[in-house]
């Protein structure tokens, strides 16, 4: 898995610079948090860290595309859960996500721009991730699917390099991140236990979401320019 992990992310960064006027590499560095059964709406609530990189792909000022690998430590206890049941329960795991989003920059920016040298900026995109109780190579399994999104604001700090703030949280189709679907049907399914039979251990319409928020730090290559006609005022550089 490893194997294959890694030579995906090569073939990506191979295509991204092979017709980018601008590619931007970079290392990710933060913390998660987790939303679901036991955490219905606390942001950052056991917060956990998070690293990673980046590869990020532009022809203009407006538009990019990233492909990004995150990996960390996800968990929770049940203090804020609105199921009286789970809030003796807690979890953690080892969460990775592969994923691509696109940009959109709300002023003209490039790294190393003179005239506009931050912007905030929004993002949107897909991405395939595991959370398991295993160790590192478990959460490489990537056996569930999101939709990322989020906010960030980036800098230029010098010619090449650039930092970016950033919040993603995810959006999955799962409820058993943090295991209530496992304790729910141990409980559905065990009469002759009077402690547990019965009881609901499931917020019933919370689904599980997690969030990756930090800073990461970016070095830019120059690539071949492509100067071309844009109605959508994505600018080239100059």
């Amino acid at each position: 898995m490893h194997k294959k992990l890694f030579i995906l992310l090569f073939l990506l960064s191979t295509a991204f610079g092979g017709s980018a006027q601008m590619l931007e590499t970079g290392l990710f560095g933060g913390v998660t948090y987790y939303n679901g059964d036991l955490n219905p709406g606390v942001p950052y609530n056991t917060p956990k860290q998070a690293f990673g990189f980046i590869a990020r792909y532009s022809e203009g000022t407006r538009w990019a595309f990233r492909m990004s690998f995150t990996t960390g430590v996800i968990a929770s206890d049940g203090k804020f859960s609105r199921v009286n049941t789970v809030r003796d329960q807690s979890f953690i795991k080892n969460i990775s996500d592969l994923g691509v989003v696109a940009e959109f920059n709300f002023l003209d920016y490039f790294t190393g721009s003179e005239k506009t040298y931050a912007t905030p900026y929004i993002f949107g995109g897909f991405s395939i991730f595991a959370a398991q109780e295993g160790g590192f190579a478990q959460s490489l399994s990537f056996n569930q699917i999101s939709f990322p999104f989020g906010v960030g604001f980036k800098y230029s700090l010098t010619e090449r390099l650039g930092l970016t703030v950033e919040w993603k949280m995810h959006k999955t189709f799962t409820d058993d991140i943090d295991n209530t679907v496992a304790l729910q049907a141990i409980a559905d399914g065990d009469p002759l236990d009077p402690t547990i039979y019965g009881r609901p251990y499931d917020d019933i319409g919370v689904s599980d979401w997690f969030n990756f928020s930090g800073v990461t730090l970016t070095y830019k290559f120059n690539l071949e320019k492509k100067h071309k006609c844009n109605t959508f005022d994505n600018h080239v550089y100059r």
